[in-house]
């Protein structure tokens, strides 16, 4: 005659390898994870983060930043019995790829300075009305590069005091911080004798 299946048995076959999943979590000390988001007006106010406490954030730059300057030079005259036209281009181009480090210098209300390099930073700023080219991308409290003057295809930007045009995506560059988040689970495994009827 077979036993009824009772409680006890429910409990061992659907429970207890849940609670040994929950146990080993437990031993480990919880589950961490980090996650890599926006740093935006809204998380800032959320962590009720002041300029001195922005400045203890590592950021990084959410797309490539690509910044070209160039600059020529000419010379036109005689010489040896022969007109001459000599002219010479040197461009200089700097390459900030995604996921790049930097450090924040100073911020003010909907901006902030960012080093990639001692000595250099780049402005981002929030409320950067960048709808147009981003679409529904676009999120108002992002902090994006700072292209005031941007045209849809470059815009020109400040690295250090040096002036550079921004081309290709780079007006989608925008910051972005690590944020960890732990849960912690206590777990406890308790067998049940079962009763029988008496």
């Amino acid at each position: 005659m077979r036993k009824p299946r009772t409680a006890s048995r429910l409990l061992r076959t659907a429970l207890l390898p849940c609670l040994g999943l929950l146990a080993s979590c437990a031993s480990s000390g919880g589950a961490g994870y980090a996650e890599r988001l926006a740093f935006t007006d809204g998380l800032s106010a959320e962590y009720k983060l002041g300029s001195e406490q922005k400045r203890l954030l590592q950021y990084y730059v959410s797309d490539t930043i690509r910044l070209v300057r160039s600059a020529s030079a000419g010379e036109t005259g005689i010489r040896d019995g022969r007109l001459v036209n000599r002219s010479s281009r040197d461009v200089d181009q700097v390459v900030i790829d995604g996921g790049t480090p930097g450090v924040v210098l100073a911020s003010g209300p909907n901006w902030m300075a960012v080093s990639f390099e001692p000595g250099t930073y780049l402005y981002f700023v929030s409320r950067a009305h960048r709808q147009t080219w981003l679409a529904d991308d676009y999120v108002d409290d992002q902090y994006y590069l700072y292209l005031p003057d941007f045209n849809g295809q470059a815009g020109t930007v400040r690295l250090g005091n040096v002036m550079y045009a921004a081309t290709d995506d780079s007006f989608r560059a925008h910051l972005v911080v690590d944020r960890e988040s732990f849960s912690g689970v206590d777990a406890r495994q308790s067998r049940l004798p079962g009763r029988y009827l008496k």
